[in-house]
């Protein structure tokens, strides 16, 4: 890793006029890479264990924490699926998601 001398940034590789040189993408400052230098290349893959599994049909699971609620849709009350969203900026509370288990009708709640 390299840092600029004048504003201390990591600079980065940026080839100009056919050579690599590495600049500074706040100042714009650059030093070229002298022969003895190289630069290398690494492709970091995930393993099996940092992969997403994607659940094609949730409702079958009947994974998710249920809830008695009134479900606006058939006005009466009902067991509902209920999960928890951050929607808006982090300092303010998650959006709550509810599913009627009768009807499958969604509504959120904030607080």
């Amino acid at each position: 890793m390299e840092f600029c001398d004048k504003c201390s940034s990591l600079l980065a590789p940026k080839k100009i006029n056919g050579k690599v040189v590495m600049a500074c993408p706040k100042c714009g400052a650059g030093k070229e890479l002298s022969k003895g230098e190289q630069m290398q290349k690494q492709e970091i893959k995930q393993s099996d264990q940092e992969s997403m599994v994607v659940i094609e049909n949730p409702d079958e699971l009947n994974t998710m924490p249920t809830k008695k609620m009134r479900c606006p849709k058939c006005a009466i009350v009902v067991d509902t699926q209920y999960w928890a969203v951050q929607t808006r900026s982090g300092d303010e509370a998650p959006t709550r998601f509810y599913r009627c288990m009768k009807c499958k009708h969604t509504w959120r709640e904030y607080d």
